[in-house]
């Protein structure tokens, strides 16, 4: 005989005093509806409902957890029923213990109400190892007959159960089934970068705190995600070539910005408090390969000219010269133009306080590089007439130039 059953609700769930932790998971259970949103000034939406709208921040309690924002990154705030008003690497793994085993609840669909209500009980009795059972138990059921809201607030207190027993990877696993109930993309995009953040750091531990519940593997998490955009960031940053052209120079940065405004998802105004950083290794990174330059520079053009003269016995010379100089002639002319692109570059993104700190350092280099274009001061050379005479010799300072050939 089958049986017609109706979707298992908790809204009957009113416990008079449980301990805050209890508490707490018990109204993870109890998702409220999502209807307020947020828009940050980055392009971001953080769907929820706001719990706090101050002149400091706006509060959002999301299906991932509470989110925080600056008041100075919103753009908009969306009541439901209002119009629209302007306005981190994971830690090393930690040697723990193995966690108990959770054995999952055979749950009867016609008995789903009553297991819900055990779940509750255990987790009241703090006996999580069994909450836990029951949790995945009525997971398994189709949503005939256990209803989304019962699901949502199901894994949450499920990731709480995990995290009480030290069991990181059940906890993350419990992280990736609510992210796939999550119907807002960033939401989704937070619980699958904390259950990443368990996952990898495979303790319950994260910065020196024990995680005890959902809400505070959201609010360790988020700027440990936030931090990894930020290294992705400046890793761009580091590795960004041909900073002398002034069009690969803005493309370099940008790129580097665009991943590091990824972070706000994580962190709203993360990639506003940030955003020298990234463009301070680019800028960095020119002056250092302008002081390399100056140092090969140094050096080859002593050797050069103690060459320059017998470059010009023979062809064979002359190309051996060529190929020494051409390297030397590209690497002052590419550091010469990155420099110049500095100041450009640092109006362009806003750096100016980082321009005026390094301009002499900056002025320097491009007096020691311009230098670089001519043979060393006093060098005096021969200079050969008819018939292999010499007629007569020139204290000036000569420019250096890749030889005929042919």
């Amino acid at each position: 005989m089958k049986h017609s059953h109706q979707p298992v609700t908790c809204s009957k769930w009113r416990p008079a005093a449980l301990p805050a932790l209890v508490a707490t998971a018990l109204l993870i259970l109890a998702a409220p509806a999502m209807a307020d949103r947020v828009i940050t000034k980055a392009g971001e939406t953080f769907t929820g409902a706001i719990v706090e709208d101050s002149p400091e921040k706006v509060v959002l309690k999301t299906l991932s957890g509470t989110v925080t924002i600056a008041r100075d990154q919103v753009k908009t705030v969306e009541k439901a029923g209002e119009a629209p008003k302007a306005t981190a690497s994971a830690p090393a793994p930690a040697a723990t213990a193995a966690p108990p085993q959770v054995v999952v609840a055979q749950v009867d669909p016609a008995k789903a109400a009553q297991a819900l209500k055990d779940a509750k009980s255990a987790l009241v009795a703090g006996d999580w190892v069994k909450a836990a059972g029951l949790l995945e138990g009525l997971l398994l059921l189709d949503d005939r007959t256990l209803a989304m809201d019962d699901r949502l607030g199901a894994t949450g207190a499920l990731v709480t159960c995990y995290l009480q027993i030290k069991d990181a990877q059940g906890a993350a696993k419990s992280m990736l089934r609510r992210a796939g109930l999550a119907t807002d993309p960033l939401d989704k995009r937070r619980l699958v970068a904390a259950a990443d953040v368990l996952k990898i750091s495979g303790a319950t531990e994260i910065g020196g705190k024990t995680l005890t519940r959902f809400e505070e593997v959201m609010a360790a998490a988020m700027p440990f995600r936030a931090q990894d955009y930020l290294k992705e960031a400046n890793d761009l940053a580091a590795k960004a070539t041909r900073l002398n052209e002034s069009a690969q120079l803005e493309k370099a940065a940008n790129v580097a910005l665009k991943r590091l405004a990824e972070a706000d998802v994580f962190v709203p105004g993360f990639s506003a408090a940030h955003r020298q950083e990234p463009l301070a290794v680019i800028f960095n990174n020119i002056l250092d390969a302008a002081k390399r330059t100056v140092e090969f520079c140094d050096k080859e053009r002593l050797e050069l000219t103690r060459t320059s003269v017998s470059s010009v016995a023979s062809i064979p010379a002359a190309k051996e010269w060529n190929n020494r100089a051409t390297p030397y002639f590209a690497k002052r002319e590419a550091a010469e133009a990155a420099l110049k692109n500095l100041q450009t570059f640092s109006q362009k993104f806003e750096l100016a306080d980082l321009y005026t700190r390094n301009e002499k350092e900056i002025k320097s280099l491009l007096l020691k590089i311009d230098d670089f274009q001519y043979y060393p001061e006093g060098t005096v050379f021969p200079y050969t007439g008819y018939y292999g005479r010499p007629y007569s010799t020139t204290p000036e300072r000569v420019k250096m130039k890749l030889r005929r050939v042919g």
